[in-house]
């Protein structure tokens, strides 16, 4: 009785290790290792984002400037009340390769134009974006770029207005926070009269 009672405790005791060391549970042991790494690795890459930023020399060259005014009049069917378009040309030189590392998955770039109206405090457009993936990508110069979209004032303020043209960049990481800058800024006055597509007005 002593031997079967003996027998019958280690067997129990034996199928119950058995179903503590299943393979489910044992998947689910890997799985919560596996997991707590990837985060615990995620963590360390994004907050090497903030040692770049403070402590590593990070700062591109860049530089914008307006090539020429292509046209510029009122946009719309009824032009005396429509809004004003300009379409411009950019010349860019940029080296952003600096602000490229291992946390940088990829640089939205792009140029505004803003100025300050009697109707809006400041209107700000995108004349022309760009996104930047790879080293061989970062590094351009452009002379006469026509711009992507045109300039648009709601309203009739951009006669003898003071434009500020800038570039911007939003850095893009694999893992942790967005950072946006800009700089390379220009003024420029717009003329005071429109300016047809024949005749270019140059800077």
């Amino acid at each position: 009785f002593f031997f079967v009672s003996s027998f019958s405790a280690r067997s129990r005791r034996t199928m119950g290790e058995r179903r503590m060391y299943s393979m489910v549970q044992r998947l689910n042991t890997l799985s919560t290792i596996t997991i707590s790494n990837l985060g615990f690795f995620t963590m360390i890459l994004a907050l090497s984002t903030f040692y770049f930023h403070s402590f590593v020399d990070m700062e591109p060259h860049v530089e914008v400037k307006l090539n020429a005014i292509r046209k510029f009049g009122r946009l719309g069917i009824q032009r005396y009340y429509g809004n004003e378009e300009a379409h411009v040309s950019l010349d860019l030189d940029a080296d952003l390769r600096p602000l490229l590392h291992w946390n940088v998955k990829q640089l939205f770039v792009y140029v505004s134009a803003s100025w300050h109206n009697k109707a809006h405090k400041l209107s700000e457009v995108m004349l022309w974006d760009f996104i930047i993936d790879s080293k061989e990508q970062a590094q351009f110069y452009f002379q006469g770029l026509n711009s992507k979209y045109p300039l648009v004032d709601k309203g009739k303020h951009l006669r003898d207005a003071n434009v500020t043209l800038s570039f911007h960049w939003n850095t893009m990481p694999h893992s942790g926070m967005m950072f946006f800058s800009k700089k390379g800024s220009q003024s420029v006055t717009f003329p005071a009269k429109y300016i047809d597509g024949h005749t270019p007005k140059l800077y």
